[in-house]
């Protein structure tokens, strides 16, 4: 008893004091205290406020890296350590996110150290605002070798998870870039992935490690001095599944989709904007290339312009000329889209705004495409999309029949050999028709289907898949895709496609004339 009536009479005087004392003496004694505090306790604290500054307008991103990073560790052993969760979910989203319940720690550990998290909330004085922070507790003895490298493992950490759990979105033109957003969107939920999708082994294999390694480049491209991007071309006849794969990209690498329509574009200002709009981790796609304006027609109508112009003026102040090579000079145009525009839009000074995009372009005839829009460095990787073979066949049947084998899988096998090839959507709707308890009648259909093709094409047509393998390109070739890293000018080979063969042909012939030429001279 003698105890308690001393701490009460401490406490008793302890409160006159405060109330007699200046308050700076009051701040003094206080900031001693956690001082003596300080000097004692073996840990070091860190603050870590939810807003920046005095004025708490700007919101400090390592606060939401810290909340992104408990949040992803909080099925580990590590969550077990926090009595109590707050849980939440948004209208939008399918998943549960977990943040520490006020004035609660949670225990980590790195490099063999012990580390907490403390979510501090406090109620501000005459207000109803709260005032939030996360406190970082570890080792004084270690904390300079500790407190860099943790940090930067929860920010990578952070950054991973708000990746992979994050909605994604498909964004598309609304025609008013100039205005606040020239985006509208939807919720990306595309069911499409690597592993339903019908293409051959070597292909999936291929782009799922040149996205893994692009999505993973963020030192190299630095390093090298390269913007970030990466471009691929997907060509092939409809239905050949190039909207598909841009799914699966999308889903493989957890980015945004930003469906862009060239058509609603009214000039090159309205294209910058429409990029500058675009985020981070995106895919930018402009389908059906070769349709959406008439660059190469373009392209033509001003080099004839071009030519005129030089010839009654010396001078070429009015030409606007790309990035890229001379061969890409048009004349500057307001109040449309020209093909100097939208090279600049892939591959010019505006295209590194951002970071980790990826530029799709889709068309059914890459052949109509203007080559300085596919060169390297605008479209790096081009992937030819055509009909089904073997592999692809036996995916889409175990994705709409649910079968692996089949005693009919040998006669598709040899109509596929003999020219009787269909596409991934002509295969998919007739198994589509029968699915259920139809295997043996699916099967029939689409081997008449086959067969009716092989008449129809007299067998011959599978004969334009064979692709020449040339010194500065790197090819993988499956019976029915193709997938092309490398100029364009490298394999003008393929299907439909002999201006390569051809221009080859007269530099040859123009290298034995130099050469006869120069044999003369000596002889003379």
């Amino acid at each position: 008893m003698e105890i308690l009536s001393q701490l009460w009479s401490l406490l008793g005087l302890l409160t006159v004091l405060q109330n007699i004392l200046p308050t700076q003496l009051l701040s003094l004694l206080h900031s001693l205290y956690e001082s003596l505090q300080d000097l004692i306790s073996p840990y070091s604290y860190f603050d870590i406020p939810e807003f920046n500054g005095y004025c708490g307008v700007d919101i400090n991103d390592l606060y939401r890296h810290v909340n992104l990073y408990l949040n992803s560790v909080n099925s580990s052993a590590t969550a077990s350590t926090c009595r109590r969760f707050t849980l939440s979910r948004s209208k939008s989203s399918k998943c549960i996110s977990f943040t520490i319940a006020p004035n609660h720690t949670i225990h980590d550990s790195f490099n063999g150290h012990s580390l907490s998290w403390t979510h501090q909330v406090d109620t501000v004085q005459d207000s109803l605002e709260e005032k939030r922070s996360f406190t970082l507790k570890l080792p004084k003895r270690h904390r300079h070798m500790l407190l860099s490298p943790y940090i930067q493992q929860v920010t990578s950490r952070a950054e991973e998870f708000e990746r992979v759990s994050r909605e994604r979105r498909l964004f598309t033109n609304n025609g008013n870039a100039s205005y606040e957003s020239g985006w509208v969107s939807v919720p990306f939920r595309h069911p499409s992935t690597f592993e339903t999708l019908a293409l051959e082994p070597h292909l999936k294999k291929q782009m799922t490690e040149d996205l893994k390694a692009f999505a993973g480049g963020r030192e190299f491209y630095h390093r090298v001095g390269r913007a970030w991007k990466r471009g691929y071309l997907l060509y092939g006849p409809p239905g050949s599944g190039k909207s598909s794969l841009i799914a699966a990209m999308a889903n493989y690498l957890c980015y945004d989709v930003y469906d862009l329509e060239l058509t609603k574009v009214t000039d090159n200002s309205e294209l910058r904007a429409l990029l500058i709009q675009t985020s981070n981790r995106s895919i930018i796609v402009i389908e059906d290339i070769d349709c959406s304006l008439d660059l190469t027609a373009d392209r033509m109508m001003k080099a004839t312009t071009a030519t005129a112009t030089r010839r009654k003026r010396s001078s070429s102040s009015g030409y606007n000329k790309d990035l890229g090579t001379g061969n890409d000079q048009l004349l500057d145009e307001s109040g449309r889209v020209t093909l100097s525009g939208l090279l600049n839009f892939t591959d010019g000074l505006w295209s590194c705004c951002g970071e980790e995009r990826i530029i799709v372009f889709t068309t059914n005839h890459r052949e109509n495409v203007d080559p300085a829009l596919v060169r390297c460095g605008r479209m790096d990787v081009h992937v030819s999309l055509g009909t089904c073979g073997m592999h692809a066949f036996k995916a889409l049947a175990m994705n709409y029949l649910g079968i692996e084998w089949h005693s009919s899988f040998d006669v598709v096998e040899s109509c596929i050999r003999s020219g009787g090839a269909l596409t991934p959507a002509q295969i998919g709707e007739i198994l589509l028709r029968n699915r259920g308890n139809k295997v043996d009648l699916a099967m029939k259909e689409v081997v008449s289907a086959m067969q009716a093709r092989i008449l129809s094409t007299g067998g011959n047509e599978h004969l334009n898949t064979s692709i020449e393998h040339e010194d500065m390109a790197a090819l993988t070739r499956s019976p029915q895709s193709v997938l092309t890293v490398g100029s364009p000018e490298n394999w003008d080979s393929s299907p439909g496609k002999t201006n390569g063969k051809k221009r080859k042909a007269k530099f040859l012939a123009r290298l034995r004339s130099l050469t006869k030429s120069d044999s003369g001279r000596r002889g003379v």
